[in-house]
C-alpha cells in the first residue's frame, strides 16, 4: 500500500487496487479509526459493486466493529446499517447469488447484531433462501455452516444453524425438494 496514493486523490476517484491492501489491513497494521471512517464511505461502495474484491465483505465488517460501532452516533450507525440493508435486499432480488448472500450475512453477524430480521426477509424469497442453503446443507449436517467467517461471531452462528433447523425453515426446504 503506497500512503501516498491514499492522500493524493479525492476518495472517489480511489480505485479498488488503490484501497484494497488498507481496507484488508485497517487496525491490524495501519490506519486510526479516523482514517477508517474517512474511507469507510468508498471502502462499502467498492464492496458493493466489486463481488470479486479483497477485502471479502466479512473483513470489511471485522474493522467496521474494531473501529466502535456500537459505540458511533445513532445516525452514522443507521446509515452503516441501511447500506447493509440494501445489500440483501439487492441480493434477494437476483438469482444465482447464494454465496453472495453466505457471505454478506456472514459480515452483517460480525457486526455482532440480531440477525432475525434479515432471516425473516430471507424467509420471505424461498428461492434465495434455498440457495443460501444449498451453501451450507452438508456443513449444517454438524451444526456448523459454510463460511469459516462465522467462527468469529458464534452466538450469530447459532442463530442461523438454529433457524435452518426450526420447523419453518425446514418446511420450506422439504417442500423445495419434494420431501413435504
Amino acid at each position: 500500500m503506497k500512503i501516498g496514493t491514499l492522500l493524493s486523490k479525492p476518495l472517489r476517484d480511489l480505485s479498488p487496487d488503490d484501497l484494497s491492501h488498507y481496507a484488508a489491513s485497517a487496525f491490524l497494521t495501519v490506519g486510526a479509526v479516523e482514517d477508517f471512517l474517512y474511507f469507510l464511505p468508498r471502502i462499502l461502495e467498492i464492496s458493493a459493486l466489486e463481488p470479486d474484491w479483497w477485502p471479502d465483505p466479512e473483513v470489511v465488517t471485522c474493522a467496521i466493529h474494531s473501529a466502535g460501532f456500537h459505540s458511533w452516533p445513532g445516525s452514522r450507525r443507521q446509515v452503516v446499517s441501511r447500506f447493509f440493508d440494501e445489500m440483501v435486499i439487492d441480493l434477494l432480488a437476483t438469482e444465482g447469488r447464494g454465496f453472495e448472500l453466505d457471505s454478506w450475512v456472514c459480515a452483517i453477524a460480525r457486526l455482532h447484531v440480531d440477525l432475525a430480521p434479515l432471516l425473516a426477509q430471507i424467509a420471505a424469497n424461498r428461492a434465495r433462501l434455498i440457495e443460501w442453503y444449498e451453501v451450507n446443507s452438508r456443513p449444517l449436517i454438524d451444526g456448523r455452516l459454510a463460511n469459516g467467517f462465522w467462527d468469529e461471531a458464534p452466538k450469530e452462528r447459532k442463530q442461523v444453524v438454529e433457524w435452518f433447523q426450526s420447523p419453518q425453515t425446514q418446511q420450506i426446504i422439504q417442500e423445495q425438494y419434494g420431501l413435504a
